[in-house]
């Protein structure tokens, strides 16, 4: 699903929705660059599906699911380090995703600027950047922040990023803006993106919410700031780090993004004052380097055009509903022709499913299934060491602004789980042998109201409270899955899928048992909104199972 596609001209939707929503989009996007998306950007509820879908890119969402990141939040730590701050215009910097994936050192250079910092209310923080000359408890204009900072006309094309140390354990890919451990690439524990800054640096301001400690720092000649934030979105009081460095010599500003609990501040900024950035030759001029507004990602003025929405009439679902068992077809992506990106239309079947209170329903080396980490840590986190499901903790939370409050937990129960186990084929049923066919077999859970139209289910709704939404720590995105090569176990993806040939692989969910009546499976991949392309596939029903 393309977030930047959906509207602000939807009725509102549900606190618990968006919190969801975030979750799935920081899934797809955690491979590149995982930055926390406020529920602020969340789109709000729609009550139809256009005909048409413009701009989702299923094979995008599984190629993410493939390259194995899943965000999770570090442990609570509610202390305040903050020190003297001078702030600056409020202006928002543009992502490294909108720019040129580059950071470079340009040699020579004599460049000196800083990082300064104001609070916000009582967890908002504002970063602005100034001349290392200037002292940070000047009060004077904005032009004093620039003095002696030097703004170049050309800036290195791109850079390198290389890390002199890292935690025992960790690895780091992705061209080295990604370090996880080796164990456990769900792990998600660094994510290092580049900005770029502006012609006129003083003008930028990043600001950020929720931060529960932060810190002015200075690494290996780099001025930095570290924050600690805090969110409530999984179950319990998680929080997250994040870094900003200053790398004024060529013009970037790195931020790196430190989930899963795992890795400590200090191991944090260890990594991070041993990072080498290194750059081109090449270089470019800033101007040519900021992305013009006509290079930013388009935002489409009718929400429905993307055929995105939240509740549908009832009709429209059961119009194409398929019972497990049923062949139907849908289209599936594949590299086939000359290694060139295309879709082909196979044959789906759930030819089995069943429900299971043991990870044994994954066969007899399901221990090593839970230990290769190569699946979600959802599998461990919610069994215990015979394999034995957990129950899940949910929240009900009653949401702050993140500036002068925090989101805190109003109420909490326990829910039991159950694991789903399905079996699917894949037939290919045309004339051309296909290839690293990607699969993502979703399930979405739906409820039918007095009026006749089907929802996504809404736990926050089911009572009365001072809540706003209640914590969901996962979707229903696939926790385990396999594939028909013996080199891609493990993968959501079938090596080949020859001409007329049928492949078999297995597919595992954990969910919560009080759900299991609203369950449907999306062999289009996708658990928390609606979309036309869906509805015209059609779901499987698995509502059954619950019974």
């Amino acid at each position: 699903m393309n977030l930047e596609n959906m509207k602000e001209e939807f009725p509102e939707m549900p606190e618990s929705m968006r919190t969801m929503i975030e979750r799935e989009v920081a899934l797809q996007i955690s491979v590149e660059t995982p930055p926390r998306v406020s529920s602020a950007d969340i789109p709000p509820k729609g009550r139809g599906c256009h005909p048409a879908r413009a701009g989702r890119t299923v094979h995008a969402e599984n190629a993410a699911r493939l390259d194995g990141a899943k965000a999770e939040h570090p442990q609570k730590n509610r202390s305040r380090s903050t020190g003297r701050k001078k702030a600056g215009k409020t202006f928002l910097l543009v992502a490294a995703a909108a720019a040129i994936m580059c950071t470079t050192v340009a040699a020579g250079t004599a460049i000196r600027a800083r990082f300064f910092t104001e609070t916000e209310g009582d967890y908002g923080i504002n970063i602005t950047i100034g001349s290392a000359e200037t002292e940070t408890d000047s009060e004077d204009s904005m032009a004093t922040l620039l003095a002696g900072l030097e703004v170049p006309e050309e800036i290195p094309a791109s850079v390198t990023v290389e890390a002199s140390y890292l935690p025992e354990g960790m690895v780091q890919y992705d061209d080295g803006w990604k370090i996880d451990y080796e164990d456990d690439m769900w792990g998600g524990s660094f994510s290092i993106a580049e900005e770029i800054m502006g012609e006129n640096p003083a003008e930028t301001q990043i600001s950020e919410t929720n931060v529960v400690d932060s810190e002015e720092l200075e690494l290996n000649g780099h001025y930095a700031v570290w924050l600690e934030k805090e969110y409530l979105d999984d179950g319990s009081e998680n929080t997250t780090q994040m870094l900003y460095i200053l790398y004024p010599e060529v013009w970037r500003i790195l931020r790196i993004y430190s989930m899963n609990g795992k890795v400590a501040k200090d191991e944090l900024l260890a990594v991070a004052e041993g990072l080498i950035v290194t750059g081109s030759e090449e270089t470019t001029l800033l101007a040519d380097a900021l992305p013009e507004e006509d290079d930013l990602p388009e935002i489409d003025d009718d929400p429905e055009e993307d055929g995105a929405c939240t509740a549908v009439e009832a009709s429209t679902v059961e119009e194409n509903l398929h019972q497990i068992g049923d062949s139907f077809e849908i289209s599936a992506y594949s590299d086939s022709e000359a290694d060139e990106e295309s879709f082909h239309t196979v044959s789906v079947r759930v030819s089995e499913a069943w429900v299971s209170d043991n990870m044994s329903a994954l066969g007899d080396n399901w221990q090593s299934i839970l230990d290769s980490g190569v699946y979600t840590n959802d599998l461990q986190t919610y069994s215990d060491e015979d394999g034995n499901l957990l129950p899940m903790q949910i929240d009900y939370v009653k949401a702050g602004d993140g500036v002068n409050s925090l989101n805190t937990v109003v109420k909490t129960e326990e829910v039991e789980q159950k694991l789903i186990c399905a079996t699917i084929e894949y037939i290919n049923n045309g004339e051309a042998d296909l290839h690293n066919v990607l699969y993502n077999a979703d399930l979405i859970t739906l409820t039918e109201d007095d009026d006749g139209m089907i929802a996504i289910y809404d736990r926050s709704t089911l009572e009365e409270g001072d809540w706003d939404y209640a914590t969901i720590s996962r979707g229903y995105a696939m926790d385990y899955y396999t594939a028909g090569g013996e080199e891609t176990i493990g993968s959501n993806y079938i090596t080949d899928l020859l001409a007329g040939e049928t492949v078999t692989v297995t597919v595992a969910w954990i969910v919560r048992v009080d759900e299991m009546p609203y369950l449907y499976l999306n062999m289009e991949g996708g658990s928390y909104l609606i979309y036309a392309e869906d509805l015209a596939t059609g779901y499987v029903d698995f509502r059954s199972l619950g019974n």
